[in-house]
């Protein structure tokens, strides 16, 4: 995972143009790749430019990563519960399904551009209201995180509800549910017994998806909002790409979405013993 990341990194210094002639120096990448391991050797991560000032990584790192893991976390988890609470527990109300197809047209539009158009929104709720909901200065950081986390957990909910919600009809019209109907037992109890039993393995196979779409994401909100997270190594504001800083940035990233992925999948387990398995 480590080199791969520094072969992604590295790749502006390994492949350049200059003067409309295209050069390729991987020794450039192994350098800089012996200089950052020679700082961790050395307990420190080494240094990054925000703005004019040079900033140390592995100060700055641990409330980065905190910040980024808060909007991962809570996304992830706004989806899993959005989308087994009006996918499955809820599919039957007719005002669900209604809210279903209004999630399944914006599904049409990619995320970006959901984003985009949210923060066109927050812009023209400013001018009619004067309630400051977004921060769009490159200079300030935002001043509140439910609007980020709003908008990051909107491409993953409508990914993972559209998952559960054809589960739902395929298994709902299986024999075995049709045969606990006929035994008179309670939509409740053949919901979270039978059904939710059998959507589950297809949840954890698109659970991994919906970590990837909200680490994906997460590059655009934090740049676009001016969030304080680990995106903000890999997209340094007002100065030249660094190599340490987006080495260190994208293996945190990967190492949360690991960790996001691990708690969704112990919540789930949780879950099941005190509702399921009984």
């Amino acid at each position: 995972m480590f080199f791969l990341v520094v072969i992604v990194c590295g790749g502006p210094f390994m492949l350049y143009s200059v003067k409309e002639e295209v050069h390729f120096s991987p020794e450039n990448v192994v350098t800089r790749t012996a200089y950052l391991l020679s700082q961790i050797g050395e307990g420190s991560l080494g240094t990054y430019f925000s703005g004019n000032s040079e900033r140390s990584i592995a100060e700055d790192i641990v409330p980065f990563a905190i910040q980024s893991f808060k909007l991962m976390f809570w996304s992830v988890l706004i989806a899993v519960v959005a989308s087994l609470l009006f996918g499955l527990f809820l599919q039957r109300f007719s005002a669900v399904r209604l809210f279903q197809r209004v999630l399944n047209l914006l599904s049409t539009i990619p995320d970006f551009v959901l984003i985009m158009l949210s923060v066109m929104a927050a812009i023209q709720f400013y001018k009619w209201t004067d309630i400051r909901i977004i921060t769009l200065s490159p200079t300030s950081d935002t001043n509140n995180l439910w609007f980020p986390l709003t908008m990051l957990a909107i491409g993953p909910t409508i990914f993972l509800m559209r998952v559960i919600s054809l589960k739902y009809e395929q298994i709902g019209g299986e024999d075995y549910i049709k045969t606990a109907l006929a035994k008179g037992m309670g939509i409740w109890h053949i919901l979270v017994h039978h059904v939710y039993k059998n959507v589950k393995p297809f949840l954890v196979a698109d659970l991994k998806k919906t970590v990837a779409i909200t680490v994906a994401n997460l590059f655009v909100v934090e740049y676009l909002l001016n969030v304080v997270g680990l995106t903000r190594f890999v997209f340094t504001k007002n100065g030249p790409f660094q190599f340490n800083a987006a080495v260190m940035g994208l293996i945190s990233i990967i190492l949360l979405s690991i960790l996001v992925y691990s708690l969704i999948r112990a919540i789930l387990s949780v879950f099941e013993r005190i509702a399921v398995y009984k």
